[in-house]
């Protein structure tokens, strides 16, 4: 059997609030190269040899895939990375973020970046309607100066982040009826 994550290193364990001892943590033992593999690739997703992505633009990304499945608390982690981050400039991200937050939208040919414009309305794309996502949609992301690999970086953390929540989600019961 392989070993987990060390609990300060498993992401999803502290986005569910599982305590070190509980019974869903021995449970998750089991099946322990899933939660490495969920944890490996959430590192490989936010990692620093990511070049075609800025962090801070994976981390508002996931912020609004998260926001937009409705997992608060997950879509709150996210934002304290980012704003962390984002220090420099906090009072900008921070009125972004929450424009977005509050309408769960913002007009995005108001956001000055088109660049970070192009990643959001794809990010929403991928989570409210992904079928929407063809070729038009692929054509303005590159528009916006993004290449074919940050774009299949992107989509790979929307979706990543998307099975996330519901991971946690789904902890999060088994620990309340534990």
């Amino acid at each position: 059997m392989s070993s987990l994550p060390a609990a300060s290193d498993d992401f999803v364990a502290q986005l569910a609030g599982l305590a070190p001892d509980s019974a869903v943590v021995a449970l998750r033992a089991f099946r322990a190269d899933a939660t490495r593999y969920t944890q490996g690739s959430h590192d490989a997703l936010f990692s620093n040899d990511v070049t075609d992505l800025t962090l801070q633009e994976r981390l508002i990304a996931a912020w609004y895939a998260a926001l937009l499945t409705r997992a608060g608390q997950t879509a709150q982690a996210y934002r304290e990375r980012l704003l962390t981050l984002a220090a420099a400039d906090s009072a900008e991200t921070h009125a972004l973020l929450d424009a977005i937050a509050q309408h769960h939208e913002l007009p995005f040919e108001t956001i000055a970046d088109k660049r970070l414009a192009a990643i959001l309305v794809h990010t929403k794309a991928l989570v409210i309607s992904p079928a929407a996502t063809g070729q038009a949609a692929l054509s303005k992301l590159q528009a916006a100066g993004l290449t074919t690999r940050a774009i299949v970086t992107l989509s790979q953390l929307v979706a990543f982040v998307t099975y996330q929540v519901r991971v946690v989600a789904a902890l999060r019961a088994l620990e309340a009826n534990a």
